[in-house]
């Protein structure tokens, strides 16, 4: 297999023209047709057929095109991204982050990065996941930079806490402790519980903990995974329910009451997380220090 025949294949499957194509590769016409022949005789079959001046791909030819095409723009694609990495001051970087930083604090710190101009060449996608699946792709490397919760035995990872979330109890107007401002953890064993889902992550567990010294456990009335969905549901009043959630300001526009916990382990803390075990591209760095000097709101 010629590589380079099967790169001038999809140069001629793109202009569909000998003369034009062998002038963007910068070679001649005779070259390129040795290189296509060279091809169908390889193969067996006929790539391409004549239209008129023109050339156009053939059955085989079309098939053999929808995969060495993707082929080709994913080298492109890669060529493209390493080559930014060279450059102090621009590149990609992969940051994966929990859904309920999406509300608030993602947004605030993508759109700050942004408007400086010392950063106007450097590109951040964004993925959500829990952190469990962060954790993995930081490993594999599909990812850069993760906001995520802390995840034990992982000794090629580095954790460094970036924000501390205070964890309140969210009920709706009418509930029968709406009439306190903060509630003790034995208050709310009798009501039902909305937890959140295992493919969260990690803050069902520390909510679980502040159930421990409690007489019992509440029972569960539903188990959803973000906190728009459970602030509908506390709103609505079904089943005098009950759910312990991070204290955001978007859940401030929902009919409910927001308890403060007297419990000193009522929060749950996030993580800016890197890979230990592999360098740093600049493009990395710079965000990863962006966020280290800008973004740190942990209270002891």
């Amino acid at each position: 297999m010629n590589f380079n025949n099967l790169y001038y294949f999809t140069v001629l499957a793109s202009f569909q023209h000998y003369t034009k194509a062998s002038e963007y590769l910068c070679i001649t016409q005779p070259s390129l047709s040795h290189a296509i022949a060279s091809l169908e005789k390889e193969y067996g079959v006929k790539l391409f057929e004549k239209d008129g001046r023109n050339v156009k791909l053939s059955k085989y030819g079309e098939l053999l095109n929808s995969y060495i095409s993707k082929g080709f723009d994913e080298i492109e694609h890669g060529n493209r991204l390493l080559r930014q990495f060279a450059y102090k001051d621009a590149g990609f970087v992969d940051l994966s982050f929990l859904f309920v930083l999406g509300y608030q604090y993602v947004p605030e710190l993508i759109k700050n990065f942004n408007q400086n101009e010392s950063y106007k060449n450097i590109t951040i996608n964004l993925k959500q996941c829990n952190s469990q699946d962060s954790i993995a792709r930081l490993k594999n490397g599909s990812i850069d930079i993760s906001l995520c919760a802390l995840v034990p035995n992982e000794p090629t990872v580095t954790f460094l806490p970036v924000l501390r979330q205070e964890l309140i109890c969210i009920v709706s107007d009418q509930h029968p402790l709406s009439r306190y401002d903060s509630v003790e953890m034995e208050q709310l064993i009798q009501f039902p519980l909305i937890r959140y889902t295992e493919t969260v992550g990690e803050i069902q567990d520390v909510i679980d903990k502040l159930f421990t010294d409690c007489s019992s456990y509440p029972q569960t009335h539903e188990y959803l995974n973000e906190e728009i969905t459970i602030a509908g549901f506390i709103s609505t009043g079904i089943d005098q329910c009950i759910a312990i959630v991070p204290n955001l300001e978007i859940l401030d526009g929902f009919k409910i009451k927001k308890l403060n916990i007297n419990h000193k382990d009522a929060h749950r803390n996030i993580y800016l997380a890197i890979a230990n075990n592999r360098p740093m591209p600049n493009c990395v760095k710079l965000f990863y220090d962006f966020i280290k000097q800008n973004y740190i709101r942990t209270k002891e």
